[in-house]
């Protein structure tokens, strides 16, 4: 008998069809051609945004060709007495050969630079059609890059990128300069490629300046050498994400489609369990994105032909999947609590907001800074790149993916009921609903809901991190402190308060303090946990002290019992309704702890 998710994931597979109808999909089609002949024409007609941008007067008629190709110069040929009128008045520039004059704009001064961007293309252009490029072109530039010294080591020490003084002591042997100029490699020279020789011919000059947008230069004229692009992993990181936000659309359409129609009654009523519709649900777009992600790596990678590019290949597939996995639990639990398509709209452009910052700052700093590996892109870049990611990497930026993608989805399968599917719950309601039905449960209790919130506190706090590692110190680290301590607190008393609230168990002095040191030593035993599988890489740092707070052991203990006792108290003498307040309280109290701890850090 076949298994019950595998039955749903067919039925969603070809009854989604993308929702689009015959008629959709005939109107998709036309739309499509349209803009293909209509981009088609404007490439042969020579239509450009940028046409007759700046105006020109110049004085020799010898001049009008040679700006003439440039689109963006609208040529007058004039004599000097107009010329001189039109001097910043009705021109640009002014051409007084052999005199340039430009006006005392911005407009005039862009119009400078693309007559000097003009002249030097001209005059490249007239030196290549001699075709001796050994004449024309006699100073050329080999490129080797070289690796960033670093001493960082993840889980076994600490990584810092080498000091300016270390940096200075690499010098290159004779050896090496040999190497550079008879075209070989040198000693640690990043792989790039195969280092090209000097061009022979005008074609071959060509291929040399058109380059793919990925490709760095092995060799140039001084005058076409461009350093690499900076922030390529932004790049890379928008052509692997955005297949992700494409297919997420559809992913909680269709659930929110079902919701809003009540389609999904018939499901619920049939005999299958609810994680069963749900992985049902799931599994065909999962499968549809890391498809799509596959053709991008092969697009970027090339066929993998070879055992190193298809084991990085299915690297960059498996670093890719739990950012798939996190993506589609936030548009799954977003569809579920929403209460309409524009609660929806505003959830999933927030999370893919929040979300894709995490992963694109970090990657800007690839090489750089041992915080960049944070994001699993960075782990893309290097792969990318040509470099190799070990276990211990792999682990440190993707556990957090896999633990809140896996949380996400078993507490939005705790709701995917006919309460809170077909109803009007404000989200807040929603989401003590999937706390409720933890903690009804046999082997719920609030100090293994402190465990299991640990990766959101986790993914939350270096999110804080990414956000605040520019601004200055001190002042990052106490915004860090505030806001951690915050969060922490926040979880911690998350379970007494819905225990509270929905009065699941009685108020009591006793019940109060008891619940406190449960869910206190939870967090502290998650928190440990964490740190020793994953938070090594940073724990030196001074963001990572503020995150692990050292090798203490009892104090911090004493400390997050001593914050959700607080609270707990707090909601046992007074009410429930004053639970924020309380956090509030607790937050202060443990942040004022952490800068205790970390004085000699932050003041010296």
């Amino acid at each position: 008998m076949m298994a019950g998710w595998i039955t749903i994931a067919k039925w969603e597979f070809f009854r989604s069809k993308l929702k689009f109808d015959a008629r959709s999909l005939m109107l998709l089609a036309l739309s499509l051609i349209f803009l293909i002949a209509a981009s088609y024409f404007a490439a042969q007609t020579g239509m450009n945004m940028n046409n007759d941008m700046y105006r020109v007067a110049l004085t020799n008629p010898a001049l009008e060709p040679v700006l003439g190709i440039d689109q963006r110069f609208n040529v007058m040929t004039v004599d000097a007495n107009t010329a001189s009128n039109m001097y910043a008045a009705d021109a640009d520039l002014v051409i007084i050969d052999p005199n340039v004059f430009m006006a005392d704009t911005q407009k005039s001064a862009s119009a400078s630079e693309a007559l000097k961007s003009t002249l030097k293309n001209h005059r490249e252009g007239v030196l290549t059609s001699y075709n001796d490029i050994n004449n024309t072109h006699p100073v050329w530039v080999t490129i080797h890059y070289l690796e960033r010294p670093e001493t960082f080591q993840v889980l076994s020490g600490e990584r810092r990128v080498a000091s300016e003084d270390e940096a200075a002591t690499i010098r290159l042997s004779q050896e090496d300069i040999e190497a550079a100029a008879s075209g070989g490699r040198l000693a640690g020279e990043v792989e790039t490629g195969a280092i090209q020789s000097t061009p022979q011919t005008a074609e071959e000059f060509e291929a040399i300046q058109t380059r793919n947008l990925f490709e760095k230069q092995t060799i140039a004229t001084p005058s076409h050498f461009a350093p690499p692009i900076p922030f390529t992993a932004i790049l890379y990181s928008f052509m692997f994400i955005f297949p992700i936000y494409f297919v997420s659309q559809f992913y909680s359409s269709s659930i929110m489609d079902e919701r809003t129609n009540k389609k999904c009654e018939l499901v619920l009523v049939a005999p299958l369990r609810g994680a069963d519709i749900v992985i049902g649900k799931t599994v065909p777009y999962i499968l549809v994105t890391m498809v799509i992600i596959a053709i991008v790596t092969t697009y970027i990678k090339g066929l993998p032909t070879d055992p190193e590019t298809i084991k990085s290949s299915l690297l960059i597939l498996a670093t890719m999947f739990p950012i798939v996995l996190l993506f589609f639990a936030f548009s799954f639990i977003s569809a579920i609590l929403s209460r309409s398509f524009k609660e929806l709209t505003f959830a999933m452009v927030f999370l893919s907001v929040v979300v894709s910052g995490y992963l694109f700052f970090p990657a800007m700093f690839a090489n750089v800074h041992a915080i960049s590996t944070i994001s699993p892109m960075t782990l893309i870049v290097l792969l990318i790149e040509g470099d190799t990611i070990g276990t211990s990497e792999y682990l440190f930026s993707t556990l957090p993916f896999y633990f809140v993608g896996f949380s996400v989805y078993v507490f939005g399968t705790y709701i995917f009921r006919e309460e809170d599917l077909f109803t009007q719950k404000p989200i807040t309601q929603k989401l003590l609903d999937c706390v409720e039905i933890f903690l009804s449960n046999p082997y719920g209790s609030v100090f293994l809901l402190s465990i299991i919130f640990i990766p959101f506190v986790y993914m939350a706090q270096l999110m804080l991190i990414v956000m605040l590692f520019n601004l200055p110190l001190p002042y990052s680290v106490i915004v860090m402190i505030i806001l951690a301590a915050l969060t922490e607190e926040l979880v911690k008393s998350i379970g007494i308060y819905t225990l509270f609230k929905r009065k699941m168990v009685a108020p009591t002095l006793k019940n109060a303090a008891t619940l406190a040191v449960l869910a206190g030593a939870g967090f502290f035993v998650g928190e440990k946990l964490l740190v020793f599988i994953t938070l090594a890489p940073i724990a030196t740092s001074v963001f990572g002290s503020v995150m692990t707070m050292g090798t203490l052991l009892l104090m911090p203990l004493i400390v997050h019992i001593t914050g959700v006792m607080v609270v707990s108290l707090g909601m046992y003498a007074i009410s429930p309704r004053w639970y924020l307040p309380f956090v509030l309280f607790a937050s202060i109290l443990h942040g004022l702890y952490n800068l205790f701890i970390l004085r000699g850090i932050l003041f010296g």
